[in-house]
């Protein structure tokens, strides 16, 4: 039985055109087993944020394909795509992207699909957050992030997407949310991109991406 969540097929993806034609990513495949813990390591530059857009789908690729929960996800619809990442793929990225005029409760209720504040209280409590009436800049970096660790988690998502989630805080803080992120996504496959080779110790798998290209260690 096959035991993959996510797989990349001969992945490709162009910017510009001619002259200007830039390959961020060149004919990636790899695939990724469910429940697991993985990491994508490489330099800034390397190709890491266009791979997570375009696994999230956010962004289609150039040439290639992407199959998700053993679905193509080729040639589906902008709606399809986006009932895929709403119910199956939650994002952390770089900057935890919290909207400054709603209040903890309410950012992570934002993408629920049946709102539910009772469940929503109780996902900031997991992460160590009692005070849900605070806002974004009323709290620390490191808090900022462990809301949009819940905001991500909110709808159990199969695959959670972590774009340098730590990449502000100290070494520290950065293993804290990491085993965090691991242990709420105990049951979630976890891909994770990082310039930082000392988390290489944390994760299942790594895939070490530099020009485009996921090379062996």
């Amino acid at each position: 039985m096959n035991n993959s969540i996510l797989e990349l097929q001969d992945v490709r993806k162009s910017f510009g055109e001619d002259e200007t034609k830039i390959d961020a990513l060149k004919d990636i495949s790899i695939e990724i087993e469910k429940n697991s813990c993985n990491l994508i390591l490489g330099p800034s530059g390397s190709g890491k944020s266009t791979l997570l857009n375009l696994i999230s789908l956010m962004d289609v690729p150039t040439k290639g394909k992407i199959i998700i929960n053993g679905k193509n996800t080729l040639n589906l619809s902008k709606s399809e795509r986006s009932v895929i990442r709403r119910n199956e793929i939650g994002i952390i990225y770089q900057r935890n992207n919290l909207f400054p005029y709603l209040n903890l409760l309410e950012n992570v209720m934002v993408p629920m699909i049946r709102k539910n504040k009772e469940k929503a209280i109780q996902m900031l409590k997991i992460v160590g957050l009692d005070d849900v009436t605070k806002f974004p800049q009323e709290i620390s970096t490191e808090n900022q992030q462990k809301v949009a660790l819940a905001r991500a988690m909110i709808n159990n998502p199969s695959i959670l997407l972590a774009d340098e989630p730590a990449g502000e805080l100290n070494s520290k803080k950065m293993v804290e949310l990491i085993d965090l992120i691991k242990n709420i996504g105990s049951n979630t496959t976890v891909l994770i991109a990082s310039n930082n080779s000392d988390l290489i110790k944390y994760f299942d798998t790594i895939f070490y991406l530099k020009d485009g290209i996921i090379k062996n260690k």
